[in-house]
Order: structure tokens, then sequence, then C-alpha cells
């Protein structure tokens, strides 16, 4: 069963982000995948994570292919124009990537490449509308192609911004213009998620929510300082700095918040954010869970 399939079905569905390499040496990026494959229904691959140079989103996705595993395909608008996008999808499908994950994208000051000069040329809207176009058989000047692709297209959610109302609002568009799926920013209060629920009425969208291992001290306070749209409540950051061991405080309250997501029926699976192949096999061993199906590529 694929992950279109098993989100669509009902089904609770677990992926994670895998980052391409920082360099042309790809055996340790399938090594990590590889030891996820059965245990994950689809692997995020990164599109220059944190504004840095790495192997692209489009080529780490087709080596998971390769090795059997299901990729979520990640674009931004950041670094590509509209005729950069719509020829990288079409390329996409061609490689046999179905799953599509759409961003702007972050600033390039947030990250490592200070200096690149962001494109931005359409937004996620813009681009989730552009691709659907492709799925209807023409780009977005109106040509005619040969042969339409066919994708499971999604988008992220950030339930920590305020006022929620306007991310909702956003929420309901980006679905107008195309996604059937959202993954969500790092969030620790699950009353966000019943606020969302209630808001909308007449469709019920497949949420994925986002969660982390912090492995370090290190990585608590860069997320905390350094990455967009996340709130961490302090009684969280206290309980981690005060344990002797910050990577197996994390795993532990992450197993437990995994539980509480899954129990509340709130949301339709979980995303790995930002966290080690080691960490997250970890976690899913506290957890226990069986997956029943596996997906196929």
């Amino acid at each position: 069963m694929s992950f279109k399939e098993k989100l669509l079905s009902g089904g609770f569905v677990i992926t994670a982000e895998v980052t391409p390499p920082r360099g042309v040496d790809v055996e340790p990026f399938i090594k990590g995948s590889l030891s996820l494959k059965d245990k994950l229904d689809a692997l995020n691959v990164t599109d220059f994570q944190n504004v840095g140079v790495r192997i692209t989103s489009l080529v780490g996705s087709y080596l998971l292919i390769k090795e059997g595993i299901e990729p979520i395909f990640q674009i931004t608008s950041r670094d590509r124009n509209r005729v950069a996008i719509q020829g990288e999808v079409l390329s996409a499908y061609v490689l046999g990537i179905r799953n599509i994950l759409v961003l702007t994208g972050d600033y390039p000051t947030t990250g490592i490449m200070k200096n690149a000069k962001p494109v931005f040329d359409i937004d996620t809207i813009n681009i989730l509308r552009f691709i659907k176009n492709l799925c209807s058989g023409r780009d977005s000047a109106g040509k005619t192609l040969n042969g339409t692709p066919n994708f499971f297209l999604g988008a992220v959610f950030n339930p920590n911004l305020e006022p929620l109302d306007l991310e909702i609002s956003k929420l309901e568009r980006k679905h107008k213009a195309g996604a059937e799926f959202f993954q969500t920013q790092l969030f620790y209060e699950l009353s966000l998620i019943e606020k969302t629920r209630e808001k909308i009425k007449d469709w019920e969208p497949k949420i994925l929510a986002g969660v982390t291992i912090f492995k370090s001290k290190e990585m608590l306070y860069y997320m905390m300082n350094k990455v967009p749209g996340i709130k961490i409540p302090q009684k969280i950051i206290k309980i981690l700095e005060e344990s002797k061991n910050i990577r197996e405080k994390s795993i532990e309250f992450c197993a437990e918040f995994c539980m509480k997501i899954k129990e509340s029926k709130l949301l339709n699976g979980i995303h790995f954010l930002a966290s080690r192949p080691k960490d997250i096999l970890e976690v899913l061993n506290l957890l226990k869970w069986e997956r029943k199906e596996v997906s196929n590529v």
C-alpha cells in the first residue's frame, strides 16, 4: 500500500525527513534511509536544507526509489523560478516520483549561504496551482503537454503562528489549490489542532504532526532561536535543560508525545523533523507500534 493509499484510507502514517549529502558520497545517505525503510511509510527528501549546498531533492528522491523506498519530493520557490519548478516537477514524474511537498522556503539569511539571492517568483499557492495545471495537461503558459503527470500533493501548516485563524485560512487556500495532505512545523499543544478542526467544517484535512528529537542542547537552542515558526514551551525547555542526557530524555518525551498524538485522533500521522535515523528508531522501539502494511513504490 502506498503512502497516498494508506493516508487517504484512514491509516495512521509515519514519515521523516532525510537530508541529501553535502558532496557526492551518497552511501551514508542511502544507509541511513535504508535503516528506516520498513519502519516508515515515506521519507521526505529536503530541498537545500538550511540554505546549504547539497545534492538536490530530485536526485535524492530518485536514489530512494532505486532502494525501494517511497520518497516525498520537497520543492521550494526560494531557488527557482516558475520555469525551473515546472521542469523539475515533470522530471520527477519521469523518474517515478509521485509525492510532492510544496514550500515557499526560508529566506537565505536564515541559513548557511546568507549572501545567496532568493528567487521567490511564485508562492506555495501558485506552485500548487501550476502543478495541478500540469496534471491537467498544460503548463502555466497554456502549452499542451506531451503526456501528463499525476501527483499526490502536500504542503506545510504551522499551528504555532498567530493569529491561528490566518494560518487556517492559508491551510484552506492551499487545499483549494491542490494540497491533499499537510505536515506541520514542530509544535507541542494538541489544543491548537483541536481548534483548527473546529474551525474547518466542510472538509477534514489529512495532517501529520511535526515532532523532533533533540540530540544536544546546542540543537535545542538552534531550533529555538534560528528556525522560524517554532515555539517550545518553557516547561519542556526546562525539563530538557535539566536532564543529565538530553538525547535520552528527548527520545523518551518524543515517544510519549507521539502516543498522545495517536490517541487524540486529531491527527493522521507523525512526521519526524530534523532527526537522525538511529534516534527515530529508538522512539519507534519505545512505541512498539506494528506496521501491518508496508508501503511499496
